[in-house]
């Protein structure tokens, strides 16, 4: 080994024992639990979201549409629960979809959505009375690789859910 020098690295064991944590932090952090940034609302009022109808053959929608109208209700500084202190009841109808795929990839899968979403958001209290009845109206464009339509599909519909739970905040704070 002559005329040859070898290259060692020694850490001291404050510098592993550092890494480690590092490592462990990066992984822990990776796997917790969703933060909300809920609007900090004093008198918060319970809702329930009685129904989402979704009149259209798609299965997923429902599930986005449940899943982002509930999070824009708590993202609103309010609570979700239906028992009896629910003050206010929950409806969403879906009055028009529509899906069109403008894009394709080199492999002849549609990659580029253009979804519309009309949605009626109705509010009722506990004895029938309208308190909101607005209708949100919603355009996306999905880009995707173009490897897998139905799946790409589902991601095109977390894009409108995701500004379906921003308009449903905003009119729950009346920031509308």
């Amino acid at each position: 080994m002559k005329g040859k020098s070898r290259i060692s690295f020694k850490l001291p064991i404050k510098g592993i024992l550092l890494l480690s944590l590092v490592f462990i932090y990066m992984l822990v952090n990776g796997c917790s639990i969703k933060e909300y940034t809920a609007i900090k609302n004093k008198n918060p009022e319970i809702y329930c979201l009685k129904a989402v109808n979704v009149n259209y053959p798609e299965p997923t929608l429902r599930d986005v549409l449940t899943k982002s109208i509930s999070d824009g209700i708590l993202q609103s500084g309010n609570k979700l629960e239906c028992s009896d202190n629910t003050k206010y009841f929950v409806y969403a109808d879906v009055a028009s979809l529509n899906f069109i795929p403008l894009g394709y990839s080199a492999a002849q899968r549609a990659n580029v959505y253009k979804v519309s979403i009309d949605l009626r958001l109705k509010v009722e209290d506990r004895h029938g009375n309208v308190a909101i009845d607005r209708m949100i109206k919603e355009n996306t464009q999905y880009v995707g690789a173009g490897l897998r339509s139905d799946i790409e599909k589902i991601y095109a519909f977390e894009e409108i859910g995701e500004l379906i739970k921003i308009r449903t905040q905003a009119v729950l704070t009346k920031n509308e």
